[in-house]
């Protein structure tokens, strides 16, 4: 059996194991570290940058979501260097697309908008890109909006991992990506999709949703899924 090991976190000395992440360990120990892209029992693709920390003798700030944990490890999660960054990142994603929270179905349920008061955004200091991007209303149950989708990738990574479908994939690079089902066909046409609903229940923002759902009236189901991700990983 592995043998625990100390690090220290913001001057306090914490055990970990070999294999764990940082974020693993700082939550373990309630540490709070901003995430937008991790869900757990998924994998960790390190994308929306919201969980880097300073670790010293690094010369950069390292993502905790992919960071495994090493003994005497001297970690600084709270920084002002790292308050300014974690700020100017969730300004930009509101700056990238068209996040309107008051007609959202996602408002007052969002991980965006819960990160916007953690960080204490007040205001967005960037041009907004207002891009024109499509809907997807095809599916007889879903939606797809691509005005809000912020990149996180776990409806691609929950619909191949644990529903095993891959319907989702992402097409192009940088301001240009998105999500697209197939090979950017129609989400009708999917004849992987199962209508499991997994995708919209993962989703952190309002870009994948129910039909019957309308403004402010999104409901999610995250311990569901949390709960499938458990049983498949026994298997």
């Amino acid at each position: 059996m592995a043998e625990p090991f100390t690090l220290n976190i913001d001057g306090r000395d914490v055990q970990a194991l070999p294999g764990q992440t940082l974020l693993e360990v700082c939550r373990q120990n309630d540490i709070y570290i901003p995430t937008l892209c991790h869900f757990d029992g998924l994998s960790d693709v390190g994308a929306c940058r919201l969980c880097l920390v300073e670790v010293e003798g690094v010369n950069k700030l390292l993502p905790t979501c992919v960071t495994q944990v090493h003994p005497n490890q001297k970690v600084h999660t709270n920084t002002e260097k790292l308050v300014k960054y974690r700020r100017m990142i969730v300004e930009l994603f509101f700056s990238e697309r068209n996040h309107i929270c008051a007609v959202c179905v996602a408002n007052n349920n969002c991980e965006l908008q819960d990160l916007a008061k953690a960080v204490g955004m007040e205001h967005v200091r960037f041009p907004y890109l207002r891009p024109e991007m499509e809907i997807d209303a095809t599916h007889p149950k879903y939606v797809i909006d691509h005005n809000r989708c912020v990149m996180c990738t776990r409806c691609v990574r929950v619909c191949d991992e644990v529903e095993g479908a891959h319907v989702w994939d992402v097409m192009g690079r940088g301001f240009d990506s998105r999500i697209v089902s197939g090979f950017h066909d129609p989400w009708k046409t999917s004849d992987s999709c199962t209508w499991c609903g997994k995708c919209s229940m993962v989703c952190p923002v309002g870009a994948i949703w129910p039909k019957e759902a309308v403004q402010g009236n999104l409901l999610r189901f995250p311990t569901l899924v949390s709960e499938l991700v458990e049983k498949r990983k026994e298997k």
